[in-house]
């Protein structure tokens, strides 16, 4: 059965209208590329590159001319309104990695109504697979919003370890913390131990005002590599990122409302955030099911949200 390569619609060959819309302003663009890995990075060889699964996923940059299919872009500096990144260069099913992100991604906007950075799972022209996500740091006149992440913010000494994410939720706006529980519950749930202090950013809105940003880098990891259940400490007195790689702090959903009220979330809020979650398992492993993740994949990506899930309701959270 053909999947939307956007939004994974059942009976959709490429992208469904819908997606045309989201993604290429109503565009009709091939899920096949013209172009290959190669042709980007030769562009931008010797240039800062992107990185974040354990600091080896790359990425560059393309564009879209009025009319025409999308193209990469001769400079990093240039103007650009995608991200395409390849799969990974190494790891334990490197070539999943495109499918892996572009799911994880679907599952939280969809599921969970978590705001993403609109995204899409295509191919090169030889074949292989790569996910693109379309740019949220420019306006609909194309002027450049200010984007800054919590590295910059916190003035952290290291993308890992040196704060927690009680550190990160305390900075935010009231509204922005309750997102916030939301999406760490969800890279709990779904295997994402890469939500280091980079791929938490403010974004400047049209007033001014910074904002929590649309979520981006969301993937299972696990399936890849073997990291900590979460990459930074819910608290400081949480020490899970000082233990042995791949050794396991089991955070419990007890952990969670813990970590909203601390926030100052209202209790009620907490419980319907966590309910919420706790209803969705079965949504999570029907998505994966469609995606377009092998069966390997697949297979070891609905192991891992099973067992994180037992985890996660291992207690009760005391409501008082």
């Amino acid at each position: 059965m053909a999947q939307c390569n956007g939004c994974l619609k059942d009976n959709t060959k490429g992208f469904c209208s819908s997606c045309e819309t989201i993604l290429f302003n109503r565009s009709k663009v091939s899920p096949q590329l013209k172009f290959n890995w190669e042709d980007i990075s030769k562009r931008i060889d010797g240039q800062p590159m992107g990185f974040s699964i354990s600091g080896v996923q790359r990425k560059g940059f393309i564009g879209k001319p009025r009319g025409i299919e999308l193209i990469p872009k001769m400079d990093v500096d240039e103007k650009s309104q995608y991200i395409i990144k390849p799969m990974l260069s190494r790891f334990n099913l490197s070539d999943q990695s495109p499918a892996n992100e572009h799911v994880t991604m679907q599952i939280a906007k969809q599921l969970f109504g978590i705001k993403i950075a609109e995204c899409a799972f295509m191919n090169f022209a030889n074949g292989t697979p790569a996910y693109i996500t379309k740019r949220f740091d420019y306006d609909e006149n194309g002027k450049k919003l200010n984007q800054e992440d919590f590295v910059s913010v916190l003035k952290a000494a290291h993308k890992y370890i040196s704060k927690t994410y009680q550190n990160v939720g305390e900075w935010l706006s009231p509204l922005n913390r309750i997102d916030f529980l939301r999406i760490l519950i969800f890279n709990f749930l779904t295997g994402n131990g890469d939500v280091h202090l980079k791929n938490i950013s403010l974004l400047e809105t049209a007033d001014g005002d910074m904002m929590l940003s649309p979520s981006y880098d969301l993937m299972n990891t696990k399936i890849h590599v073997t990291d900590n259940l979460l990459a930074l400490n819910l608290f400081e007195e949480f020490e899970q990122t000082s233990l042995p790689l791949g050794k396991k702090y089991n955070y419990k959903n007890v952990d969670f409302f813990e970590f909203g009220k601390r926030l100052n979330i209202r209790v009620p809020i907490i419980t319907r955030i966590i309910d919420l979650f706790n209803k969705k398992e079965n949504e999570i492993l029907a998505m994966v099911d469609k995606s377009f993740l092998s069966a390997d994949a697949k297979k070891l990506y609905k192991i891992n949200v099973v067992e994180n899930y037992k985890l996660f309701r291992q207690n009760t959270p005391d409501k008082s």
